[in-house]
């Protein structure tokens, strides 16, 4: 049997895909909650918190700006010597949610 690993679904939007990847992650999950209720903080500071290794918190919250739910105080390509805040872009996470319910229940 194939294994599908693209769906093939013209309802499979790139909102759909964000909210996958974003919400369909535990360590993503975990990062975007410690945000949430503690507010803007650094990589460090995600790190010390959370149960991911700073390698690893580094790439996931490149997964999570590009999907932009969350975003930092200082521009990409200008954080050399920077320590850059990270905070949620809590519209941002409602409307991926919403997109996702709506994809997996409203048929």
């Amino acid at each position: 049997m194939p294994h599908i690993t693209q769906p093939e679904d013209a309802e499979w939007s790139p909102n759909i895909e964000a909210a996958v990847t974003t919400f369909g992650n535990r360590a993503r999950n975990e990062i975007l909650r410690y945000l949430a209720h503690h507010g803007p903080a650094t990589r460090g500071d995600i790190v010390a918190a959370v149960s991911s290794e700073a390698p690893s918190v580094a790439k996931h919250l490149l997964v999570l700006e590009e999907a932009g739910v969350i975003k930092a105080d200082v521009e990409p390509g200008h954080r050399h010597g920077r320590a850059p805040r990270y905070s949620t872009n809590k519209a941002r996470i409602r409307e991926l949610m919403a997109a996702h319910r709506r994809y997996l229940l409203d048929l």
